[in-house]
C-alpha cells in the first residue's frame, strides 16, 4: 500500500478508465444572410463578367476548365455547408479553398462585420456558369443548389496569389511555382495533380519569357504540384496569368545564420560521459558535425549528404545544435550529463546548387531519410526563410507534416530568427516548417530555464501559426541574446558563447523530450512528448500567447515526471473513431473534499492534412467538454408567452424539484453541464482559432472541491476532406495529460491510485518507471 503522505512518479494507461458517452445535442435553426432574390441580385453580374472572362483566356493560358473562385459568407465556415447539392448538379470540381482574411458575416444582432472568410476553387466551363446563372433566375436547379448559392458572397475567375521582387530585370530570380491540382482530370471525389498538357503549356510560358522550369524537382502533395522556376522579375505578372497556377512566390533560401567566429584559446576542455544504454535515437540535419571530438565520438554519427565534404564554417551550427541534444544547456547548468541520445547528424548545408533546385534538394535529402527511419524524433534547427502564409501552402510544411504523421514522427522546429521583422506584413511569423500541425514548434526566451524571469527573445518568430496549429510557438527555450549569447560546444568539447537564436533553443527541447522518451519507453510516442511538452511548460501572467505559445519548458525531467503528494499527473493515451464519443475520468478521489483545486489537461493529436484546404489544413479534429460534477445538470424551455429560451442549472439528487420542472415543459441536458476554457466561444470562427480543429492545445482552470465530482473530459472525433465533413474515416490517435493539484495541501497522490483501480478491480494507474540514473560531469565555462 502507497504512502499517504508521499508523492511518485506520474502515472499512465489513463484510458483503461475510459467509457463511452452520448452525443450531446445541440444546434438551432440557421440564420441565413441573403434571400435568393438578394443573392441573384449582386451575384448575376458577377457571373456575366466570369462568363465573358472564361471566353476570352488564350488556350496557352488555361485547361479546358478553367478555375473560378466562390467566397462565400462567414456564417458558412462550418465543414457542413459545403455547396454540394451546386457542384454535384452542375459537374463542378472542387480543387481547394483559400483562405479570405476580411470577408463577411451578417448576423441579425450586428448586421454585416468584417470577418474572415473562405472561398472555394473550383474547376468549371462555360455550361457550369451558365448553370448558375439559370439557377439564380429561377429557371433551374434544385432547392438545394439554390440554396448552395446563397453562401456565395463573390464569383470571380482565380488568380495566381504572386509576390513581386525588386531585382535586375536581366537576371534570373527563383520562384517557387504552385499548379492546382488539374482542373480537367480532377474529379468531385479526387483530385489529380497538374496533367501532362497543363505541365507543357506552363513550361513553355515560363520559356517565352527567358524563363526555366526545374519540372524534375516538382512535389506533388494533395493534388498541389510544387514547381521551382527561374523568371526575369520583370516577367512574373505575365506568367501569374497562367490561370492553373495558384501561387508564384520567391523561393526561399536555405541557409544557416551568420556565425561570429571567436577565440577560442582560453576555453576549458569538457570530458564527455560514457553513454546511456537504451537512449532514443535522434536525426539532426544540420551544418555537418565533426564526429570524432571528445564530445561526439561514441554518441555522434556524421553523414555528409551534400558531398562537398565538412564546412567548418557551418559545422559551428551543427555541433552546437547537437550538442545540445545530447548535453542541454550545460554552459548554464555547469555540468555534463550522461547523453539523452544518440545522434544521427546529417549534412545538408551548404547544397550543392544555389539556384531553384536548392530549395527543393534540400528538402528531398530529409524526406528520403525519415520516409525510411527507425527513429522517431528530429531537430530541425535549419530551414526554408519563409513565414507562414494563411492563403496559401509551403512545400515543406506540406510534406513533412505529411511524413509526420504517416511515420508518427516528432518534429521539432526552430521558430525562426525574423520575429523583429514587419508584423504588419506577417514577416514576423514562424518560419517553414516550423507550421507543421503534427510537429512541436519551438521559440527562444532570453534567459535559461533555471532563471525565473524571462521574456520572449526578440528575435524569436511570433505567432500565430496557420489553422490548425494558431498557437506558435508551442513551447520556449533559452537561445541566447545579443548581450547574453549561448554557450555553444565545439567538438572538442571547448564552450564559446558567440551567437543567439532559435536554432539553440529547439534542441534543449529535443534533449529534454529525448530525456522524457527514455524514461516512458513504449508510450514515447510523438503525441505524447507534443502533450507533456505544452503540459509542462511554464507560462506567468503577462505573456502575449503569440510570442511564447504555451510557456518556457523547464528542464528537470525527473522533477517533471515527479509528483507531489498533493498532486497527481495522469498519461492517457486514445484512439477514437469518426464520430465516437468517450469519456475519460479525471483523477480527482473522493477525499479531495476541500481548498480549491487546479485543474490542468493537455491534448495534442496526430491529424492528416490537406494543403489544398488553406483554411481546413488539419483533417482531424477534437472536440472537448470538460464535465466536472457528474450530479450538475442543465435545464432548458421556451419560456411561456415568448421565443426565448430560459436555462437553470439543477442537481439530479434533488428529484423532486426535477419532477417539477419536467412536468412544466422543461428539457433535461443528456450529459452533466461544462466548464468552459478561458476565450471560449461558439461562434464557428472562434472554434477555429481556439482548437475546434487544433492538433495541440492545453487547458487551465480552479475550481473549489465542492465542485468537482467524478469529473470527466468527453472527446469527439471529427474529421472533413476537401472541405466537407467526412464518416467512415481513419481513428485518430491521440494523448491528453491532466494533472490535479490541491492547494490546500490534500495528499491525494496515493489516494488516486488506490480509489481509479477500484474502477477496473486492477491497478490501472501504474507510476512510470525510474531509468539509470544520471552521471554528472561538473564543468567550469
Amino acid at each position: 500500500m502507497p504512502d499517504n503522505d508521499a508523492g511518485g512518479r506520474i502515472l499512465v494507461n489513463g484510458e483503461a478508465l475510459s467509457q463511452k458517452a452520448v452525443r450531446a445535442g445541440g444546434g438551432g435553426e440557421k440564420h441565413h444572410p441573403q434571400t435568393l432574390a438578394q443573392a441573384q441580385q449582386h451575384l448575376a453580374p458577377q457571373l456575366s463578367v466570369v462568363r465573358d472572362v472564361l471566353a476570352a483566356i488564350p488556350e496557352r493560358l488555361r485547361a479546358e476548365r478553367v478555375v473560378i473562385e466562390a467566397e462565400v459568407w462567414a456564417n458558412y465556415l462550418a465543414n457542413s455547408y459545403f455547396p454540394e447539392d451546386l457542384v454535384k448538379q452542375l459537374k463542378l470540381r472542387p480543387l481547394g479553398s483559400k483562405i479570405v482574411e476580411r470577408g463577411i458575416q451578417h448576423l441579425p444582432s450586428t448586421g454585416e462585420t468584417e470577418a474572415v472568410s473562405k472561398s472555394f476553387l473550383l474547376s468549371a466551363d462555360a455550361t457550369a456558369v451558365q448553370g448558375m446563372q439559370a439557377i439564380l433566375a429561377g429557371a433551374g436547379g434544385t432547392k438545394g443548389a439554390a440554396d448552395d448559392l446563397r453562401q456565395f458572397t463573390k464569383i470571380s475567375v482565380s488568380t495566381a496569389h504572386r509576390s513581386t521582387i525588386e531585382a535586375d530585370a536581366r537576371e534570373l530570380v527563383s520562384f517557387e511555382a504552385v499548379l492546382h491540382p488539374d482542373p480537367d482530370d480532377s474529379s468531385v471525389n479526387e483530385r489529380a495533380a497538374a496533367s501532362a498538357p497543363t505541365l507543357t503549356k506552363f513550361v513553355a510560358l515560363v520559356e517565352s519569357v527567358g524563363g526555366r522550369v526545374h519540372l524534375e524537382d516538382n512535389d506533388v502533395v494533395d493534388g498541389l504540384t510544387f514547381v521551382a522556376v527561374e523568371l526575369p522579375p520583370a516577367k512574373v505578372d505575365e506568367v501569374a496569368s497562367f490561370n492553373p497556377l495558384r501561387s508564384l512566390t520567391p523561393a526561399p533560401r536555405v541557409v544557416l545564420m551568420e556565425d561570429d567566429l571567436v577565440d577560442d584559446s582560453d576555453e576549458d576542455l569538457i570530458a564527455a560521459p560514457a553513454a546511456v544504454p537504451g537512449a532514443p535515437e535522434v536525426l539532426v540535419f544540420d551544418g555537418g558535425v565533426d564526429d570524432t571530438g571528445t564530445m561526439f565520438a561514441g554518441h555522434v554519427t556524421s553523414v555528409d549528404l551534400t558531398t562537398n565534404g565538412h564546412n567548418p564554417r557551418s559545422a559551428l551550427h551543427g555541433s552546437a545544435v547537437t550538442a545540445a541534444i545530447l548535453y542541454g544547456d550545460i554552459a548554464n547548468t555547469g555540468v555534463v550529463p550522461q547523453p539523452a541520445a544518440r545522434v544521427t547528424h546529417y549534412q545538408i548545408t551548404p547544397g550543392p546548387k544555389e539556384d531553384a533546385s536548392e530549395f527543393p534538394w534540400v528538402l528531398r535529402q530529409i524526406r528520403q531519410v525519415v520516409e525510411t527511419t527507425e527513429a522517431r524524433i528530429v531537430n530541425l534547427s535549419v530551414g526554408p526563410q519563409a513565414p507562414v502564409e494563411d492563403r496559401e501552402p509551403h512545400r515543406w510544411t506540406a510534406v513533412l507534416d505529411k511524413i509526420a504523421y504517416n511515420r508518427q514522427i516528432l518534429f521539432v522546429t526552430a521558430a525562426g530568427n525574423n520575429g523583429e521583422s514587419d508584423a504588419a506584413t506577417g514577416l514576423n511569423r514562424v518560419q517553414s516548417p516550423a507550421d507543421m500541425v503534427n510537429g512541436l514548434c519551438v521559440g527562444a526566451s532570453d534567459t535559461p530555464a533555471s532563471e525565473t524571469d524571462w521574456n520572449a527573445a526578440t528575435y524569436s518568430g511570433r505567432g500565430p501559426g496557420r489553422p490548425g496549429a494558431r498557437t506558435q510557438p508551442a513551447v520556449m527555450a533559452f537561445g541566447g541574446t545579443k548581450t547574453r549569447r549561448f554557450g555553444r560546444v565545439r567538438p572538442n568539447g571547448q564552450v564559446v558563447h558567440d551567437h543567439e537564436g532559435t536554432s539553440y533553443a529547439a534542441p534543449l527541447v529535443t534533449n529534454v523530450l529525448s530525456k522524457i522518451a527514455a524514461q516512458l519507453a513504449g508510450r514515447s510516442d510523438a503525441n505524447t512528448l507534443r502533450a507533456l511538452a505544452v503540459h509542462f511548460a511554464e507560462n506567468t501572467e503577462g505573456h502575449p500567447v503569440f510570442e511564447v505559445g504555451h510557456g518556457r519548458l523547464a528542464h528537470d525531467v525527473d522533477g517533471l515526471l515527479t509528483c507531489p503528494p498533493h498532486e497527481v499527473t495522469v498519461i492517457y493515451q486514445g484512439v477514437l473513431k469518426r464520430d465516437e464519443v468517450r469519456a475519460y475520468p479525471l483523477p480527482v478521489p473522493s477525499t479531495l473534499t476541500k481548498g480549491m483545486v487546479d485543474v490542468r489537461w493537455s491534448l495534442a493529436l496526430s491529424t492528416a492534412t490537406d494543403s489544398a484546404e488553406a483554411g481546413e489544413y488539419s483533417k482531424a479534429g477534437l472536440e472537448v467538454k470538460f464535465r466536472p460534477h457528474d450530479q450538475v445538470y442543465s435545464m432548458r424551455r421556451t419560456k411561456p408567452g415568448t421565443n426565448k429560451d430560459e436555462t437553470k442549472i439543477v442537481r439530479i439528487t434533488d428529484a423532486a424539484h426535477v419532477a417539477q420542472m419536467l412536468a412544466t415543459g422543461w428539457k433535461i441536458s443528456q450529459n452533466p453541464v461544462t466548464r468552459q476554457p478561458k476565450r471560449s466561444s461558439r461562434s464557428e470562427a472562434a472554434k477555429r482559432e481556439q482548437g475546434k480543429w487544433e492538433s495541440l492545445w492545453r487547458a487551465d482552470s480552479s475550481m473549489r472541491a465542492s465542485s468537482l465530482r467524478q469529473p470527466r473530459i468527453d472527446i469527439n472525433h471529427l474529421t472533413r476532406e476537401g472541405g466537407r465533413i467526412t464518416t467512415g474515416t481513419d481513428d485518430v490517435e491521440f494523448s491528453l495529460v491532466v494533472t490535479i493539484s490541491s492547494r490546500a495541501g490534500v495528499p491525494i497522490y496515493a489516494d488516486v491510485q488506490n480509489e481509479f483501480s477500484v474502477l477496473t478491480a486492477l491497478p490501472v494507474l501504474a507510476p512510470v518507471r525510474v531509468n539509470v540514473a544520471d552521471v554528472d560531469t561538473n564543468i567550469t565555462v
